[in-house]
């Protein structure tokens, strides 16, 4: 196997992953947008200020991914709702790796609230998550999947309060984009001292 062989196989499975990575879907439609809405009025979603976020959310698509922010308040006993909050999460996490979709920081509090800036009831918070999301698209297709389902039911038996607002544009150092680049360019190079 020559040099120019593997590295044009390398190439290509690069250019693979990146197009299941990061995609090259149509941005959200207006009418897509108030079809997802209507959906979503089955299971009374949100106040009519989230929806109204949702909305402006899904209608400004910039085609790019984003992370969902969140905050978590577990019930007490802990136990029990990290049983319930960990089987939805399977379920859910699962669909979302699907789309390219995958957890990038989750952490459990370490302490309550080291500040609070006008903030009422905003204690309490026992463990913290950012997911990234491929772009609003996906995120869109998920939300009839979700709300309202039994797992989503888990999710909710589980929480006390939380909290999740969407960031956009993000940036993390590394992540897969480069992790997978490095491994494929090592399995290569390895390949190359085998063979050559």
């Amino acid at each position: 196997m020559t040099t120019s062989i593997i590295w044009s196989i390398a190439a290509m499975t690069y250019a693979v992953f990146w197009c299941w990575y990061v995609g090259f879907r149509q941005k959200i439609t207006p009418r897509e947008v108030e079809e997802t809405l209507q959906l979503l009025d089955v299971h009374d979603f949100g106040t009519g200020e989230q929806r109204d976020s949702l909305r402006h959310f899904l209608a400004n698509d910039d085609g790019r991914d984003f992370v969902m922010i969140n905050l978590l308040h577990l019930k007490a006993p802990l136990r029990d709702s990290r049983k319930r909050l960990e089987a939805y999460q399977k379920i859910f996490l699962g669909a979302l790796l699907r789309k390219a979709g995958h957890p990038v920081m989750m952490a459990r509090a370490a302490a309550g609230n080291l500040e609070n800036v006008a903030c009422d009831h905003a204690d309490g918070w026992t463990a913290a998550g950012m997911v990234r999301y491929r772009s609003r698209r996906d995120f869109m297709e998920m939300l009839p999947a979700t709300v309202g389902s039994p797992h989503h039911g888990l999710k909710l038996e589980s929480l006390e309060k939380t909290f999740a607002f969407p960031a956009s544009p993000w940036f993390m150092l590394g992540g897969p984009r480069i992790v997978v680049a490095l491994g494929i360019a090592l399995i290569a190079a390895g390949l190359q001292m085998l063979l050559g």
